[in-house]
């Protein structure tokens, strides 16, 4: 059985392929295990990713987003979305109440004061990594989804392609059964 990982090898990112966001090499682990009852060590993930090296790390995350708060196009595997930003720099978020924010803290001192503009923005991880950054040039097939309707329905696909793959049992699955519901209404 597969892994739902591939690779950005322009930035070196590894990404889920059920959740399509961003996971650091040290938490891959973690996150199959967690998030889609699947075990696997270090090695069984660079066999999968075919790499010798391990992806970008998550203390490298932090440094990476200092130089890449603007990415010429998007990341593959993970949603565009329809966000905001501050006209005056490149902070990018998905709400107008953070670029509000953003603009009393970081640009209070400003002679004129810095508008909210429309963008496109990729979340690239989540948890404590989770930083917007804007795409100046997209597609224009790439359709803005909601976080939770893509969450749910990349749920619904990684469990029915888990059932398609696993031996029959016995019971039921409810989290399959929960998905299912979810995804009929």
């Amino acid at each position: 059985m597969g892994l739902p990982l591939l690779r950005n090898v322009e930035f070196n990112i590894a990404i889920c392929t059920y959740c399509h966001i961003g996971i650091p090499f040290d938490w891959i682990s973690g996150h199959l295990k967690d998030n889609h009852g699947l075990k696997c060590d270090d090695e069984e993930i660079l066999e999968h990713l075919e790499i010798e090296h391990g992806t970008m790390q998550s203390k490298e995350v932090k440094d990476w987003f200092r130089g890449h708060r603007v990415l010429p196009e998007p990341v593959d595997g993970i949603p565009v979305l329809n966000g905001f930003g501050c006209s005056a720099c490149p902070y990018s978020a998905k709400k107008t109440k953070a670029i509000y924010n953003h603009v009393s803290t970081d640009h209070r001192n400003d002679v004129e004061r810095p508008k909210v503009v429309e963008r496109k923005v990729q979340k690239l991880f989540e948890s404590n990594l989770k930083q917007y950054v804007q795409i100046e040039k997209v597609d224009e097939q790439q359709e803005d989804v909601p976080d939770w309707k893509q969450k749910l329905d990349d749920q619904f696909n990684g469990m029915m392609r888990n059932l398609a793959t696993s031996v029959p049992s016995e019971g039921l699955d409810m989290r399959l059964m929960n998905a299912f519901i979810a995804k009929i209404r």
